[in-house]
């Protein structure tokens, strides 16, 4: 015969286990939580989300990359330079988090780091988003036909992309192609015109 102590004793382990079990369930509703707010005047309030999100289960790789746009966004370069290390060590396949790492080695002035990232990123899955952000370093070491051949690329991955079409104009005009940036600039401006599919 059971006695009320065992039943409790079970049943608190398996609160327990349920409570532990469920923690990548309510980390994940916790960081959409703080996606939510991310915008203007509340990306405090979403870093606050993510830091919940992250205390629930320490192991949630997209959390730290959140919290590191987040962290990005308010010119919290090496908080989020920190984040995007550790959300890479979870999860070496996570793209976001080398674009956005890449881009923050961008903005600061180091574009070999940034086309380290921006390589990592193609690797695991080529995306216009990777080759506009190398192209954008290549461009930034001056190194225009390697910023061309990844427009190229971006363009090919997307023909809907006016922002590489402007891009790629801009690299054209550096090497000389006064005509094929002038091509190029009515491309996307044609695809403005239209607008989004």
């Amino acid at each position: 015969m059971w006695t009320a102590a065992v039943i409790l004793a079970l049943a608190a382990g398996g609160f327990a286990y349920n409570y532990i079990s469920n923690a990548p369930v309510r980390a994940r509703a916790e960081m959409v939580l703080g996606i939510k707010k991310m915008g203007p005047g509340t990306y405090n309030e979403a870093i606050q989300s993510f830091n919940r999100a992250i205390s629930i289960y320490p192991e949630f790789a997209e959390a730290y990359l959140n919290r590191a746009v987040a962290e990005h966004v308010i010119s919290q370069r090496p908080a989020a330079l920190a984040d995007l290390d550790k959300a890479l060590d979870l999860d070496p396949d996570l793209i976001r988090a080398y674009n956005e790492r890449g881009q923050i080695y961008l903005e600061s002035a180091d574009p070999k780091k940034a086309v380290q990232d921006f390589d990592k990123s193609l690797r695991v899955k080529p995306s216009v988003e990777g080759y506009y952000q190398r192209g954008q370093a290549y461009e930034s070491l001056g190194e225009h036909q390697r910023a061309v051949a990844d427009y190229d690329s971006a363009i090919g991955e997307s023909r809907d992309a006016p922002y590489a079409y402007r891009a790629r104009a801009t690299s054209k005009r550096n090497l000389g192609d006064r005509q094929g940036a002038a091509a190029d600039e009515e491309s996307a401006d044609r695809i403005e015109a239209i607008g989004p599919h």
